[in-house]
């Protein structure tokens, strides 16, 4: 065995599916095994289904079934390597040297989280630089951010030309430069910027933020031209700006349980540093359904979005409501206008600038604490910027509301949400939840008759040959008892399926390094098919099959039996053409060759039962009736 597939058997052992999986739901036991609401699709009882002891998952729903990588792979929208490195981190094993060999698992082109650290360390040292940085540091030091140049890697963006000399200089790979948007065309965008490295949930720096410095060159414009105050890095192959929440790593780091997500990399860092380490920030995109699955695993003690009191604020925590409708966490909402009248961001209120009262400095970080543990549901929060849109003390405008509202509620997945959600809002509009339950059915109807449905149905399983479930049900066999493999000629008595045949061959390697016992083999083989879905689903399907088979010798016995007399029917065939060839020629010597052959083959897939056996040599004397037949192997071919 190679060191990559060592390496992964390794990493595979060393972690609990379970435990993983219970980072990001919670799972109920039913009987032996771990059930939960299916992550992958909408349903109302639990189909999620974990199986501690063969350390696999499978959605009865979906279909969508494997083992540790894959639950990374499916949930987090990683790759195959970005799952294995998560999880051998998680173990502490190394993985030096095994992605350097071999042609499949080798990295394709330079790394781009390597190419971008060190931009961030160059931007970092031009910070630092006594002159060339002096304008930027007098920046951080008025925004009380001066502390915040280490730990979070800040940096200035230095004159034109010095970033693309330094990636020359480096051989820096310039196509992931040109990906995170630092340099375009031959220009470079960031110029004379505080520069903010972007890291993703593993700590990896995947882009760059930039605010622009006032008083910097070019920071006026050019004629009626003004340059935005903050530049992102655009979305690249590694900047999901949907996924990406700045600060979320930090705040893993730091353990917070309260994850709250505020507008800016300031106020981000500013409340970091003043001791609130569970804020996060959104970039250059309002806070998405896929931003709440990233911190799921996070936030058990809750989600809260603090907006700013203006009218932007309040539009964009209606949108926020409309995207975390089926939010599994709790979600709350804070407006910075309750937590100081003259404040706008959350810096400007726990923000220590110097010279100032630390009383005054603690008194408005207690208020701030204040509106962080008042949040108000994200619901009530709805229904207050509701009203000041609709007056609801007119019929005319509660039907208006009751159209929002079901608006809203065709958005939920879950049956059992909307209807608590449902009874909320008709309590908040004073009217009958069977008239909301009636308006929600209309808006539907329409809807469904144009849309395609939202949760994915499980596929109807293919109809097999007989010949392809004797392969599956081969397969089930040595699941179920792996010791029968050695009863196999994988050479004759093997499927005819290539699969089928690859698992096969796959337990040959489990069972030489020791892999005998059911659940061994089945982990064994999982980490053998994460990469490839078409082996995980059959394997899922056989290890079902293995669970409900008592006897799985006498199901083999049968296979194979069944398979001879099949493989021994075609060749019948072959010879009896062959037979009428050689007696239509007249070559004699040939057509007895062939009936001998004939003979010989069906007397060895059709033994003749033993004759006159004492028992029914006894019942045919005394003319009882002959006794009843016993079942023969089961005979899947």
């Amino acid at each position: 065995m190679d060191r990559f597939e060592d390496t992964k058997l390794r990493i595979k052992d060393a972690t609990d599916l379970v435990a993983l999986i219970e980072s990001y739901l919670p799972l109920r036991p039913r009987g032996q095994l771990l059930v939960a609401l299916c992550p992958f699709h909408a349903e109302n009882s639990p189909s999620f289904t974990v199986y501690r002891d063969k350390q696999f998952f499978k959605c009865y729903g979906c279909g969508k079934t494997g083992d540790a990588f894959t639950w990374l792979m499916e949930r987090d929208g990683m790759t195959f390597r970005e799952a294995m490195e998560v999880l051998a981190d998680r173990a502490g094993i190394s993985l030096e040297g095994v992605f350097g060999k071999g042609e499949s698992h080798a990295p394709k082109g330079p790394d781009p989280y390597q190419a971008l650290a060190a931009v961030a360390g160059f931007f970092q040292r031009a910070l630092l630089a006594k002159e060339a940085g002096r304008i930027a540091r007098e920046y951080l030091e008025r925004r009380g951010l001066i502390e915040a140049i280490g730990p979070w890697q800040l940096g200035y963006h230095p004159a034109p030309g010095a970033l693309s000399r330094y990636a020359h200089e480096q051989q820096l790979p310039m196509d992931v430069l040109e990906q995170a948007g630092l340099l375009r065309h031959g220009r470079e965008p960031f110029v004379h910027r505080v520069m903010f490295p972007i890291e993703d949930e593993r700590g990896r720096i995947v882009g760059f933020g930039g605010r622009l410095l006032p008083g910097a060159p070019g920071s006026d414009g050019d004629g009626d031209y003004k340059p935005p105050k903050y530049l992102n890095s655009p979305e690249s192959p590694f900047f999901n700006k949907r996924r990406v929440l700045f600060g979320l790593h930090r705040a893993k780091q730091a353990g917070q349980r309260r994850i709250v997500v505020m507008e800016g990399y300031t106020d981000v860092i500013a409340c970091h540093l003043a001791g609130f380490q569970g804020a996060v920030a959104s970039l250059g995109t309002a806070f998405t359904a896929d931003h709440s699955r990233s911190v799921e695993r996070y936030a058990s003690q809750g989600l809260v979005l603090m907006f700013d009191g203006d009218r932007a604020g309040m539009q964009a925590a209606e949108r926020a409501a409309r995207e975390l409708v089926n939010s599994r966490i709790e979600v709350r909402i804070a407006m910075m206008g309750d937590a100081d009248g003259g404040a706008k961001d959350p810096a400007d209120v726990v923000t220590a600038r110097q010279g100032e009262d630390p009383e005054l400095v603690a008194e408005r970080r207690a208020r701030f604490a204040d509106v962080l543990d008042g949040a108000e549901d994200w619901l009530a929060v709805w229904f207050r910027l509701l009203r000041r849109r609709i007056d609801l003390s007119q019929a005319v405008n509660v039907e208006a509301a009751a159209r929002e509202c079901a608006s809203l509620l065709s958005l939920v997945e879950v049956p059992v949400r909307q209807a608590a959600l449902m009874q909320q809002m008709a309590r908040h509009l004073a009217v009958p939840a069977p008239t909301l339950e009636r308006l929600l059915a209309k808006q539907k109807r329409p809807a469904e008759r144009s849309a395609a449905p939202a949760a994915p149905r499980p596929a109807a399983a293919p109809q097999r040959t007989p010949l392809e479930q004797a392969d599956a049900d081969l397969l089930a066999c040595v699941l179920a008892r792996p010791p029968l493999l050695a009863d196999l000629d994988l050479e004759q008595d093997g499927p005819r399926g290539a699969d089928i045949a690859t698992l096969l061959a796959f337990a040959v390697d489990g069972l030489a390094l020791g892999r005998t016992a059911p659940p061994d083999l089945v982990r064994y083989l999982f980490s053998r098919a994460a990469e490839q879905p078409e082996l995980r689903a059959l394997l899922a399907q056989a290890s079902d099959r293995a669970e409900r088979m008592a006897e799985p010798h006498v199901v083999l016995r049968g296979l194979l039996e069944g398979r001879r007399r099949k493989t021994g029917e075609q060749q019948r065939r072959v010879w009896r053409q062959q037979l009428q060839d050689a007696m239509r020629s007249g070559d004699q010597a040939r057509a007895a060759e062939l009936q001998a052959l004939l003979m010989h083959r069906l007397r060895e897939d059709r033994p003749r039962p033993e004759r006159d056996p004492p028992t029914a040599a006894k019942q045919r004397a005394s003319g009882a009736p002959p006794a009843a037949p016993t079942a023969g192997p089961e005979d899947s071919a």
